[in-house]
């Protein structure tokens, strides 16, 4: 019996099967569970680059489903999020936060929900029924940021936030309260931290903070001082510039903790993995490399 060529067969040539996406993105998941059991420092700290692209997100994502609990991964997931203007996962992800968030946690999660949800109020359409309900969310998320006793500074931001979503209400509330601290503390309120935030002079009000935690009678309180210069220069938008100032004023806390960690995530959103590294391996006690050279 003689063999039938190929090309003179009948039958056309089986067609190259491709996998199906939920098969794709399983196979993926599976693999990226793996590098995190394998390698779980390295998986948040090295291959967590310093890219925002949609592949590093989704990847980030994909080793938070296997660490749950990593609180500090989860707001490192959220920030990405918001940076790229997915509000509504930043502020899904925020919801799945586990017990037991330390202060500074508590603070950076108060301020991304409230970020991410005033920019949903932006993007509805004032007087909507989607604007409404944000609205609400917004003002409680705002409550949840500014405390009982909200510094001028933060009143006047909220303010501008309120009349900039056309939340004329909120906006009225606001301004009754700072004219009720200006009147407590003098007209204008003679505060220069505030009144360099007011004219938009991030690097003067950060300067502010720093010189004052010489005069900090106690460790918490000079680390309170340098976390507000640092997120003053990040709100700012000057994420690298507030990662070489916090280095620059480590001053008694540089076996801190508390600020180590919080240096963690200032070099990240600088997009430098290599110093995070090295933040967070001090924090834990472990051995350091001395670190990355600082970039021009």
């Amino acid at each position: 019996m003689s063999l039938r060529s190929r090309v003179n067969s009948p039958h056309p040539p089986e067609r190259v099967r491709f996998l199906k996406p939920p098969t794709v993105l399983g196979i993926f998941c599976a693999f990226v569970a793996v590098l995190a059991l394998l390698f779980p420092e390295r998986s948040l700290l090295t291959r967590l680059n310093d890219k925002e692209d949609a592949a590093t997100i989704r990847y980030r994502e994909a080793v938070l489903r296997v660490r749950p609990n990593d609180v500090s991964l989860r707001i490192i997931v959220a920030e990405s999020l918001l940076r790229a203007g997915n509000n509504e996962r930043a502020i899904e992800t925020l919801k799945q936060l586990p017990p037991g968030l330390t202060a500074d946690q508590k603070r950076s999660v108060a301020e991304l929900r409230y970020h991410a949800l005033r920019n949903m109020l932006l993007d509805a359409g004032t007087g909507t029924p989607q604007w409404q309900n944000l609205r609400l969310q917004v003002r409680s998320a705002a409550m949840e940021l500014a405390g009982p006793h909200p510094p001028l500074w933060r009143l006047q931001q909220l303010a501008a936030d309120a009349r900039a979503a056309g939340d004329l209400d909120a906006w009225h509330d606001y301004q009754k309260e700072i004219s009720a601290q200006e009147a407590t503390f003098g007209q204008p309120q003679q505060d220069p931290f505030s009144q360099a935030l007011a004219r938009g002079d991030y690097r003067a009000a950060a300067a502010i903070c720093f010189s004052a935690m010489g005069k900090a009678a106690t460790v918490a309180q000079r680390r309170e001082l340098f976390m507000k210069g640092v997120r003053t220069l990040q709100s700012g938008n000057l994420p690298l510039e507030a990662l070489r100032a916090g280095e620059r004023h480590l001053d008694g806390l540089s076996d801190d903790r508390s600020t180590l960690i919080f240096l963690t995530r200032v070099s990240l959103a600088a997009n430098q993995p290599a110093r995070a590294e090295y933040y967070i391996r001090k924090a834990l006690g472990m051995t350091t490399t001395p670190k990355a050279a600082d970039p021009s």
